[in-house]
């Protein structure tokens, strides 16, 4: 629901700050598990004139899917999949095409049995629209929009925020817990003392979207065009297919570009072209992280903790992987099934997966167009791991974790490029398909759920579900695939769709330590079959 002048709460369990991508997944993730939030979001109205992220990445599609969403984002995109799922690399948008590079983003109208869903190039305005509208539908989800959090102050149970609505007036709102969703340059990292640790890179960069109804291209459909060896150097392409295009020329001052939009355009183009410039946006590429997420009851999310380029697509998805991780953490906590103690795997795990993010988006950066020659070889080489990044999209994991199976095994080092599933556990959940057509992801409770070679309640079944059921710990069954490479195995998934626990016999499984309890042995290496 959304608030429309009625009596305001005056608590929440959660209290999301901002609703971009990171509050409106925490909302969403926090609904789905019943979990009562209120989002504060300044913005009454998503502006299209600044599209920011086009890149909906596989993983964060699968999250979609399981909120119910990912067919709305779909039908909501202005470029369906199937028009296009190449990245073409040319002289200009008139000129000789260089090279392409087919399947890119996770981009595919076929099948495939790595995911569940494939990526989704849509503008983030559009993204945050089809969020908004999910969320309000939530029972318990309050989306205050036009309403900015001005300061909050913590105590022994929670914390007190001071709000200003749309009209200007303040009133205060007490909450469990405080997600900091609020960005670059909201409050909430600011009010908790955590600092960005890291740098700036010192080109600047110029962004225009303009509509030009009667520009087209012999090159074909593409999501991205880039022109290099030109000119003008940069990337160029469609936001919809009724003329309105978006354009970055990295290299480009803002008073430059806001001069001389029209060149910039024609050079990229290869020829004059009659448009209407809609908006400029000039920006700073910055590789930074927050030097702590959490402050007792408060929680940075999203790029309140870090921010990366926009090279590879990574940014707003990395943000939604925050979001679910957390989310689903304090609803275990608010429903008593786990404790407080869980909550602090959070900065653990996500820290190490912002850090190899962000250090793929600045080796993506060290060659933009500028820096490429007119040679196909040289710009496969350069350039394959910002398009081709499954490793990095679905093989990072939280292997490592206080509340994830102690192993003596090394963590594989990521190839951004490939994707291996693999069981391990920390990994992602290895995905397959049913026999019915239906993903084995579909079979996942919303909270633990037992993957195994059957549905039938063994002994060691038994004795899992049973101590689960004692420590009122959500715990589901599903049979893995016939063709599943680990159906001898039984895999513990966690409500985020990682594997908590892999064995041969579930007895074995420590519910207690992947629910982030107190008061169990000492921790060792268990034998992983």
């Amino acid at each position: 629901m959304s608030d429309t002048g009625a009596a305001r709460v005056k608590s929440t369990a959660v209290l999301v700050v901002g609703g971009g991508p990171a509050g409106l997944a925490a909302a969403a993730e926090l609904g789905l598990h019943g979990v009562g939030c209120v989002v504060i979001e300044p913005r009454v109205t998503v502006s299209r004139r600044r599209p920011r992220a086009k890149t909906t990445s596989v993983r964060t599609m699968e999250y979609l899917r399981r909120w119910g969403a990912a067919d709305a984002l779909r039908a909501a995109a202005p470029l369906p999949v199937t028009w296009s799922q190449r990245v073409t690399f040319c002289e200009s948008l008139s000129g000789r095409r260089i090279t392409d590079f087919e399947g890119a983003f996770g981009l595919t109208t076929e099948r495939d049995d790595r995911f569940a869903e494939a990526g989704q190039q849509v503008p983030q305005p559009v993204v945050e629209e089809v969020l908004r509208g999910h969320v309000s539908r939530l029972p318990g989800v309050d989306l205050r929009l036009g309403h900015t959090v001005m300061a909050l102050a913590q105590h022994d149970d929670g914390a007190t925020v001071t709000v200003r609505d749309d009209a200007g007036t303040g009133y205060e709102i007490g909450a469990h817990y405080i997600l900091g969703c609020d960005g670059a340059t909201g409050v909430v990292r600011e009010q908790i003392g955590a600092r960005y640790v890291g740098r700036s890179d010192p080109r600047p960069n110029f962004n225009v979207v303009f509509h030009a109804p009667s520009l087209d291209t012999h090159l074909g459909p593409a999501v991205q065009y880039w022109v290099v060896g030109a000119v003008t150097s940069g990337l160029i392409g469609r936001l919809d297919l009724s003329g309105t295009w978006w354009a970055m020329i990295p290299g480009v001052e803002a008073a430059y570009g806001a001069a001389h939009a029209s060149e910039l355009i024609t050079g990229l183009v290869g020829t004059p072209v009659d448009h209407q410039l809609l908006a400029t946006d000039p920006w700073t590429a910055r590789m930074l992280i927050a030097d702590t997420f959490r402050d007792r009851h408060v929680f940075l999310v999203g790029e309140s903790a870090h921010m990366n380029p926009p090279w590879g697509g990574h940014g707003f998805n990395t943000c939604v992987g925050d979001a679910v991780n957390i989310a689903w953490k304090i609803a275990a906590v608010e429903h008593g099934w786990a404790p407080p103690e869980l909550l602090a795997s959070y900065e653990p795990e996500r820290r190490g997966v912002i850090e190899q993010t962000v250090a793929s988006a600045e080796s993506n950066m060290r060659t933009l167009a500028g820096d490429l020659p007119r040679d196909e070889p040289a710009i496969q080489h350069a350039k394959r791991a910002e398009f081709h990044s499954l490793g990095l999209v679905l093989g990072y994991s939280y292997a490592g974790s206080p509340v994830v199976q102690p192993t003596s095994r090394q963590a594989a080092t990521i190839d951004v490029t490939c994707y291996t599933p693999t069981a391990e556990p920390g990994a992602r959940l290895p995905h397959g398909w049913l026999p019915d057509g239906s993903s084995l992801y579909d079979r996942l409770g919303t909270g633990f759920t037992l993957v195994g070679p059957t549905r039938d309640r063994d002994p060691g079944v038994a004795e899992l579900m049973a101590r689960a059921h004692r420590r009122q710990i959500p715990l589901s069954l599903a049979e893995s695939p016939p063709s599943y490479p680990w159906r001898t195995e039984f895999l513990l998934v966690r409500p985020d769709q990682h594997i908590a626990w892999r064995s041969g016999d579930p007895a074995d499984i420590d519910i207690d330590l992947v629910t982030g309890h107190t008061g169990r042995p000492a921790q060792r290496s268990w034998p992983i079959s």
